[in-house]
């Protein structure tokens, strides 16, 4: 055998080595890709409870919603507020002007042009203070109602029309939900399939007996566990499911890892 069959024959068996040790099917758990636990930053009492647990939801869908009248109220209020700070503004801009034209014709004295514009910037001020507190009750309004802030199931609701909520300290979750079409999957892998994994990387799944695909996420750069004397590293894999198809949550999944 020459030289450069047996370097070919080395490399044939370091790589068939390589291999067999990257190929392995390793098993891990179901978690949510993304869960919240929604609240409302506004104090009232709840108007209307739209969902129940295990409801599934559209982006946008309103959860759950407080009595309103009270938040309207107010952005109707600083609403006219602002109209009469807007009205006082534009007449204090008006009598600026006079006083500018009065005082090039030295018709108005030093103080009396300061007191024009000290007023204008007064009525400045109270404008945008008005305008600042508008804009604060209409996000309250907004606020007074919670929506589904992407698509997916009603986990949990700890709410009741009637109820009152009170916001200033602490928002308390009132509607848990989840995305039921992207799936996580937590496994382990050692060393040498880390290193074979790059983010994004398909690999194959399997649920219950079935066949599926998966992509890697990302893998852990510190070691999660040992095997022995080698360390293991945390592999996050990525599954995204039809309508209908939902996994559920701790059961287990089977990753084929391939060369």
């Amino acid at each position: 055998m020459t030289r450069t069959q047996m370097r070919l024959a080395l490399l044939s068996l370091l790589w068939c080595a390589a291999s067999s040790a990257i190929a392995a099917d390793v098993s891990g758990v179901v978690h949510w890709a993304q869960r919240v636990e929604l609240g409302l930053p506004v104090s009232g009492v709840i108007a209307a409870v739209h969902v129940q647990a295990g409801q599934s939801v559209d982006k946008d869908t309103e959860l759950i919603s407080l009595d309103a009248r009270r938040f309207k109220s107010r952005v109707g209020r600083h609403q006219a507020e602002y109209r009469h700070a807007k009205a006082l503004l534009d007449e204090a801009q008006r009598e600026d002007e006079r006083a500018i034209e009065l005082y090039d014709r030295t018709v108005l004295s030093d103080f009396e042009r300061n007191q024009a514009l000290i007023g204008l910037e007064a009525a400045r001020a109270r404008a945008q203070s008005a305008y600042a507190a508008l804009l604060e009750a209409r996000l309250d309004l907004e606020h007074s109602v919670i929506r589904a802030p992407f698509a997916g199931v009603v986990l949990a609701v700890d709410a009741a029309p009637g109820q009152s909520v009170v916001s200033e300290l602490q928002s308390k979750p009132l509607v848990t939900l989840a995305d039921d079409r992207v799936y996580r999957v937590l496994a382990r892998v050692d060393a040498a399939q880390a290193g074979a994994l790059p983010p994004g990387a398909e690999i194959g799944a399997t649920v219950r007996g079935k066949a599926i695909r998966s992509r890697v996420h990302h893998v852990g750069l510190e070691p999660v566990g040992q095997s022995g004397q080698e360390p293991r590293y945390e592999l996050v894999a990525e599954i995204v499911t039809d309508a209908g198809h939902a996994l559920r949550v701790g059961e287990t999944v089977i990753l084929h890892l391939e060369p």
